[in-house]
């Protein structure tokens, strides 16, 4: 995967040089007392109170980005004794100066967006400004100073230029997959030979297209799983399962919210398959303690991660670098080579596309991507907390149309897959299933309702990956993975599969 736009820089580890221009007073002319009218706190605690409100509030992915035009900002300052109050943020012309080198370094990198760059530094200066206490009120809005507003308008025209040159992509498809492209990538996933590797951005470009999964949102997704109901379609009751979290950038105030998943109608399109892979993957062959942990009563399984690119790294949260470049390599291997301006951004709005595609009206698809937060109390406090809030998204994406009530022919779930085979998967689930039940039940431990709903999902997870394996055999043959575990072998080599295999044939 190539990406059309200039990759965005790194923030050095150690930032407590840039992180010193926070504290710095502003003494000249015009200089003003602190925006926290509180006598009795210290001038210390004032300055701490605005530095949490205006930094320490951010998202890690936000500070990362502002660090690095703070940084830049930290460097041109050295560059230029010259110019007034060192690292102050003021006057408004010096800002100016520093946003035309900006704009400058952009027009000379041939960037598309030197727009989005001029906007990302004044962000971030205005972070830094919020902090350094003393600066005079009448600079309190610099962005629409005229010297600052000029830079603005300046590289708006820049950008529109960039953009409208002979060797800008007029491609509608530059941030979004079609269904070729979204089979391609899965089909290289699913073959590629780091299997860690393979089966995470297989299940994480699925499920990430599926639930309209942010970056953020993909990086913390942890071992949060519900089967929450049968949804009473025709013929056949749809299944959902949900993916629960408290994490992510839109989610300042750390609530629980939930997106909805289901088998879709086409095997290799099919995003709780793919998660079926990764999740007995990371069980049987990583050796992932989860239902062992669970069943000791043991909450440190809630901080294992779902994707991951090494086991050491299963109970930390993972960077934008680690899933992205994941994805990367796996799109490099693709038949086709894939240019998008999009990397992690790009399943959200493949997804966002698809169901304006599919006719989904402006609320389904707000409450989908979780846009409706700003909604008030029903964004912010019912509608997030229930996955079937966007049931009309889920049944769409899940390949049923609009119509999926009347229409959810989900053949291959008609077909009984034995419980030996489910057992055969994940070992001791159901006795560890039924020990948790009985200790939330009794309260003769601590209560773990989201272990015992793992348990459940991962039940169904591993019915799932039998009503999905002839598919994967035939697609993928010796090349896939679950081969190398001496049950399946087995299972798959009995004539009691051949007949399974016929089944699912015939109700595809």
């Amino acid at each position: 995967m190539s990406r059309s736009s200039t990759r965005r820089g790194r923030a050095p580890a150690n930032n407590s040089d840039v992180l010193a221009m926070f504290r710095l007073v502003y003494s000249g002319e015009g200089a003003t007392e602190p925006l926290v009218d509180d006598f009795s706190l210290t001038i210390e605690q004032k300055w701490q109170l605005l530095f949490d409100r205006h930094w320490r509030s951010l998202a890690p992915s936000s500070q990362t980005k502002w660090l690095v035009y703070l940084r830049k900002w930290k460097k041109w300052i050295d560059d230029h004794p010259e110019q007034p109050e060192g690292y102050l943020v003021f006057p408004s012309s010096k800002v100016s100066a520093f946003l035309s080198h900006i704009l400058a370094d952009c027009t000379a990198s041939s960037s598309k967006d030197p727009h989005g760059a001029v906007k990302s530094a004044r962000k971030a200066l205005r972070h830094l400004r919020a902090c350094q206490a003393g600066m005079p009120d009448d600079e309190a809005k610099f962005p629409s100073q005229p010297y600052i507003a000029g830079v603005t308008s300046r590289a708006k025209a820049a950008t529109a230029e960039a953009r409208q040159c002979e060797e800008a992509d007029p491609s509608c498809s530059a941030s979004t997959l079609s269904n070729e492209e979204y089979a391609s990538l899965l089909d290289a996933a699913m073959r590629f030979p780091d299997k860690q590797v393979g089966l995470c951005v297989a299940a994480m470009v699925s499920c990430g297209l599926a639930a309209g999964f942010r970056s953020d949102d993909l990086q913390d997704t942890r071992y949060f799983m519900e089967l929450i109901c049968s949804v009473p379609a025709e013929p056949l009751p749809m299944q959902i399962l949900a993916l629960a979290s408290n994490a992510g950038k839109a989610n300042q105030d750390a609530q629980m919210t939930y997106a909805a998943l289901a088998n879709h109608r086409q095997p290799h399109l099919d995003c709780l398959a793919y998660l079926s892979q990764l999740v007995l993957y990371q069980i049987n062959v990583s050796k992932l303690p989860l239902l062992a942990l669970i069943y000791q009563n043991n909450m440190s399984w809630r901080s294992y991660r779902m994707f991951f690119r090494d086991p050491s790294m299963a109970t930390s949260k993972q960077t934008y670098y680690d899933l992205s470049t994941m994805l990367m390599k796996v799109a490099a291997t693709m038949p086709d080579t894939l240019v998008k301006t999009k990397v992690m951004h790009l399943m959200r709005c493949s997804g966002t596309v698809s169901l304006a595609a599919a006719a989904c009206s402006i609320d389904v698809l707000r409450v989908w991507g979780r846009w409706v937060r700003s909604e008030g109390v029903v964004g912010k406090s019912y509608l997030p907390k229930s996955p079937l809030s966007a049931l009309p998204a889920t049944g769409v994406l899940a390949g049923f149309g609009n119509n999926f009530m009347t229409n959810h022919a989900f053949g291959r779930g008609t077909v009984a897959v034995p419980v030996k085979w489910i057992d055969s998967l994940v070992p001791h689930a159901r006795v560890i299933l039924q020990a948790v039940r009985l200790r939330n039940r009794t309260r003769t431990g601590k209560a773990d309702f989201s272990g015992q709903h793992c348990v459940e999902s991962t039940l169904y997870l591993a019915e799932t990956f039998w009503q999905s394996s002839p598919f994967m055999l035939q697609r993928y043959g010796l090349g896939w993975w679950a081969l190398q575990l001496p049950a399946v072998c087995f299972i798959v080599g009995s004539s009691s599969f051949r007949q399974f295999e016929q089944q699912v044939s015939m109700n595809a």
